[in-house]
């Protein structure tokens, strides 16, 4: 990622933020406000200083918030209850995040990361929970 050394701690620290309070927080809606905090810090992270990588990063993280929130949303409405969230769902989002952290500040490509980060949200739809049960989709 090509972003001055300035906006890369700034990255950084938000996201090191965003981890502490995701394993702090208890339940799914907590841990996914915390979360949306990192697409967030990327959003504004590009309008001061655009790069390619942290745009595919923010749309990552982003389609990642919105598929979970889906899920969360419906399961506390009672709706299309078989499809559940992997109980260790949040666990490797945190870990996928801290991951992201040390390539960057590796200088590394995040690319393996954000896949990990999108075959998580996906594990939350219905055919993606299907892959999951079959163990076609690991997380």
């Amino acid at each position: 990622m090509n972003l001055s050394n300035d906006m890369q701690e700034v990255f950084i620290g938000e996201i090191d933020f965003v981890v502490q309070k995701m394993k702090a927080a208890e339940d799914p809606s907590t841990k996914l406000y915390f979360f949306s905090a990192a697409y967030g810090v990327a959003f504004r992270i590009l309008n001061i200083q655009f790069d390619p990588e942290l745009a595919f990063i923010h749309q990552v993280l982003n389609m990642a918030y919105t598929m979970i929130n889906g899920r969360v949303t419906a399961l506390s409405q009672g709706q299309d209850r078989p499809i559940r969230i992997p109980e260790e769902l949040f666990d490797r989002l945190e870990e996928a995040l801290e991951e992201m952290v040390t390539k960057i500040e590796q200088g590394e490509q995040t690319y393996p990361v954000l896949q990990k980060i999108s075959n998580l949200a996906f594990s939350t739809t219905g055919n993606g929970y299907y892959l999951y049960l079959k163990g076609l989709l690991t997380i």
